[in-house]
């Protein structure tokens, strides 16, 4: 991931304020993010906090948290990539469309701008453009991941079909052979 120079360099009071409230600005991102799902699920989502019982909320709350943590902080691409990846790759395998999969990651310019709103620090000069860059980034390597994810979806499924053709061609042969009969074949009567 490739960041511009001015968001690596982003840094200042205004920032350093907003790192303060990282923590109320994942919390916030989460909210808007569960929005989106049907209203019995983000409850579910919210709540329950074991991630053997809630995966999904437990890998979205962890890597949002880290993702805030690097919208306001160091911004590591290594790291970002990561996060970004454990939601993108829940996301590629629900039903909903790149826009959709991709969209929670603009919530965290809401987010960020309601944790301004609320006296977490306005970021001075170029700090909140810097911090709206990298959101920006995210987006952009969130939505490559999600493409290369259902790439893989549509690969696995492509091969799933080849076998099953494949095992059928070889159902459909040993039935042809004489001495051959498919199971649960009546050896009396002629196809």
């Amino acid at each position: 991931m490739t960041l511009p120079a001015g968001a690596r360099a982003a840094g200042g009071p205004g920032l350093e304020a907003l790192a303060a409230r990282r923590s109320a600005i994942a919390g916030r991102w989460l909210a808007l993010t569960l929005e989106g799902y049907p209203a019995p699920t983000a409850r579910l989502l919210a709540r329950e906090t074991d991630p053997f019982r809630n995966p999904v909320g437990h890998t979205l709350r962890q890597a949002l948290s880290g993702l805030a943590e690097e919208l306001v902080g160091a911004m590591d691409p290594a790291r970002v990539a990561a996060l970004l990846d454990s939601v993108v790759r829940i996301r590629a395998v629900q039903d909903v469309s790149a826009k959709e999969a991709v969209s929670f990651v603009f919530l965290a310019r809401q987010a960020l701008r309601e944790e301004i709103d609320s006296g977490g620090g306005l970021p001075a000069g170029d700090g909140l453009a810097a911090v709206e860059a990298r959101v920006d980034e995210m987006a952009l390597s969130a939505f490559d991941l999600f493409m290369r994810c259902r790439e893989q979806i549509h690969a696995i499924r492509a091969d799933e079909a080849r076998r099953r053709t494949a095992l059928l061609d070889r159902i459909r042969e040993r039935a042809g052979r004489p001495g051959s009969e498919p199971a649960g074949a009546d050896p009396g009567t002629a196809p």
